[in-house]
C-alpha cells in the first residue's frame, strides 16, 4: 500500500488560509443577516396590507345589507347572548 502524502504548509499559506475563512463567514452573516431583515421587512408589509384589506371588507359587508348581523370583530368578546345554549 502506499503512504500518503500530506502538503504542509507554510506559515504565509496558513494565514492566507485563515484569512480566507473569516472572510467567507464574515460573508455568510452578512447575507444571513440580509436575508432576515428583508423577511422582516416583506412580513410587516404584508401584515399592514392585511390589516388594510380586511378593514376594507368589513366596511363593504357592513354596507352590503343592514338587516345582517354586525360582524364579529376578531379582538372582541364573544357576547352573552351568543354564548347561552
Amino acid at each position: 500500500m502506499s503512504q500518503l502524502k500530506y502538503i504542509k504548509l507554510t506559515d504565509e499559506q496558513a494565514r492566507a488560509r485563515k484569512r480566507r475563512n473569516v472572510a467567507i463567514a464574515l460573508g455568510l452573516l452578512g447575507f444571513i443577516a440580509l436575508v432576515y431583515l428583508v423577511t422582516l421587512s416583506r412580513m410587516s408589509a404584508n401584515n399592514e396590507a392585511r390589516k388594510a384589506a380586511e378593514a376594507e371588507a368589513l366596511a363593504t359587508l357592513e354596507r352590503a345589507d343592514p338587516a345582517l348581523p354586525p360582524p364579529v370583530q376578531p379582538d372582541a368578546p364573544a357576547s352573552s347572548e351568543a354564548a347561552r345554549p
